[in-house]
């Protein structure tokens, strides 16, 4: 640490005063403990004089564009047809890529699995293999496309097919109205007075 005689408290306080740097970056400039600077600061009660906030960071040259956020889409304004059409559509992409990927590596699978076996001949233990193995497994993928396939079903249904309870619904209110309709109940007329 530099000896008291050495720093120039003027120059500190002159740098404090400007505001332009923090009391770290002060003390590394000047070689003094940012401790005895804080001390001084508080005995002599200096303040920044020309700078509100003290900037740490240098200012870069480049500067991130300032753009106006995106307003967000309306729930409202997308019809629900709409919307999970899309989400069909998306699905189906999905499923169809599933499926080539499934039969890439089913047309292959023997020839990986090879050179798995030769790649892992001399390692003591079976992990890496198995675990080479596992990533080219067709499990996986299978069971995510019938995933997929179960949401488009499930979709699917949302939009036209009816559940049983609701069909037997319509079958036992359509069976009301015609022949075996309720009866009437029937009119009282009661004239009393004439």
């Amino acid at each position: 640490m530099a000896r008291k005689s050495s720093i120039d408290w003027a120059a500190v306080e002159a740098d404090f005063r400007a505001g332009a740097q923090s009391n770290r970056q002060l003390s590394e400039k000047h070689g003094v403990a940012e401790s005895s600077i804080r001390k001084r600061i508080k005995a002599e009660g200096w303040v920044r004089t020309n700078a509100s906030k003290v900037r740490t960071k240098p200012q870069s040259a480049h500067q991130p564009a300032r753009t106006r956020p995106a307003a967000p889409a309306k729930q409202d304004s997308i019809p629900q047809e709409s919307a999970d059409h899309h989400l069909n559509d998306r699905i189906s992409a999905l499923a169809s890529r599933l499926v080539g990927e499934l039969e890439d590596a089913t047309a292959y699978l023997r020839e990986i699995a090879d050179a798995i076996e030769e790649e892992t001949a001399e390692d003591r233990s079976d992990r890496r293999k198995q675990a080479m193995l596992k990533a080219i497994s067709t499990r996986d993928r299978a069971e995510t496309l019938r995933t997929l396939k179960q949401i488009q079903m499930m979709e699917a249904g949302k939009a036209g097919k009816k559940g049983v309870k609701e069909e037997r619904k319509e079958a036992a209110e359509k069976a009301a109205k015609g022949r075996f309709a309720r009866m009437a109940s029937p009119k009282l007329v009661v004239n009393n007075g004439k």
